[in-house]
């Protein structure tokens, strides 16, 4: 079968593998319909990081886990789950051809979709599913005012689920250096962008949302009336520069949140003093629960949230080394998948 597969830095190709077979009673095998590139995965592509998240073979490693394909052989064991059935999986080696799940549990390591939810929108229901997560850390609630680092798949994410459930938000500032990124935020829910290339996000962030005294130094000090911060950025080595968290760390108001979801490349110095006099609740965010992925697949399927709109591109596996650039290419594009 046909399968990208990761070589070194920079360089990954399409290979003939050997297709994955039933070897566990509780694996199965789904035929891939449409693989994203996650944020992971270009980390691994860029500078070697995270190996664990693709598949060894004798012809490279296979990344990709974000998918949707159909189930074509079910081991002796499996319950629930039917050759024909259109699935998403939680597994590693999405972008091939066929890719085997093990072990195969519905509503656990394997999802099934109803009719209304395409392959393509299959493919970005993890990255939703993280971006649900973290929206939930930060405890959000009507008319507050919130600023979203990052207006990539996990950003946007993060801003669709506030209309999703229903929340009337005061103010969703979105921050990103992407003028095209920033066009779909305001598209998915923002209320306001800033590019940092051109403005202070503490400035505008003062300016739209207003000004709250400091408790203990009225006079003297004042921060943004800014409820939460999201960090969908964490560190890119390539951009350097101060850090978002730091910069969410001044943002924010007293007592306010801040909930880290992005990935650091590298560690990171930074002054920790806003935290303590603000007291303000740092959460880290990671992956998902099971409920939170088949809660997602119903937004997507009652229409509450658009995927569609946020894949810019779309390639053969043929092509795999130039989906790759396009991904990283921040500026040119949004949700690149993988067709194999």
């Amino acid at each position: 079968m046909k399968a990208a597969c990761y070589h070194g830095l920079r360089d990954i190709a399409c290979e003939e593998v050997e297709k994955p077979e039933i070897v566990e009673p509780m694996d199965i095998i789904v035929r891939v319909k449409a693989c994203g590139i996650c944020g992971s995965d270009l980390h691994t592509y860029k500078l070697g990081l995270f190996p664990e998240i693709s598949v060894e073979t004798p012809k490279g490693r296979i990344p990709g886990h974000e998918f949707g394909g159909e189930v074509v052989e079910v081991g002796k064991d499996v319950q629930g789950i039917q050759v024909g059935d259109r699935v998403t999986a939680i597994t590693m080696g999405g972008m091939a051809e066929y890719v085997r799940v093990r072990p195969a549990y519905p509503g656990l390591t394997v999802y099934k979709l109803p009719e209304e939810v395409s392959y393509e929108e299959a493919a970005t229901i993890e990255p939703l599913a993280t971006s649900f997560h973290a929206f939930r850390k930060g405890n959000a609630s009507d008319g507050q005012s919130v600023v979203v680092f990052g207006a990539g798949i996990i950003g946007l994410g993060i801003i669709q689920c506030f209309g999703a459930v229903g929340l009337k938000m005061k103010n969703i500032i979105a921050v990103d250096v992407s003028d095209r990124r920033l066009e779909m935020a305001k598209k998915m829910g923002a209320t306001h962008v800033v590019n940092p290339v051109r403005e202070d996000p503490y400035e505008k962030a003062l300016a739209i949302a207003g000004a709250l005294p400091f408790t203990f130094m009225p006079d003297v000090a004042s921060f943004p009336a800014v409820d939460i911060v999201y960090d969908a950025v964490g560190y890119i080595m390539e951009r350097p520069g101060v850090p978002v968290a730091q910069q969410a760390m001044r943002i924010v108001k007293e007592g306010g949140n801040i909930v880290i979801v992005g990935v650091f490349e590298a560690p990171v110095t930074l002054d920790l003093g806003d935290i303590v006099t603000k007291q303000v609740n740092v959460f880290g965010s990671f992956a998902y629960t099971p409920d939170e992925v088949s809660e997602c697949i119903e937004l997507i399927r009652m229409k509450k949230i658009d995927r569609k709109s946020l894949i810019s591109h779309t390639f053969s596996v043929d092509q795999c080394k130039d989906a790759f650039e396009t991904q990283v290419n921040f500026d040119g594009s949004v949700k690149v998948l993988i067709t194999p």
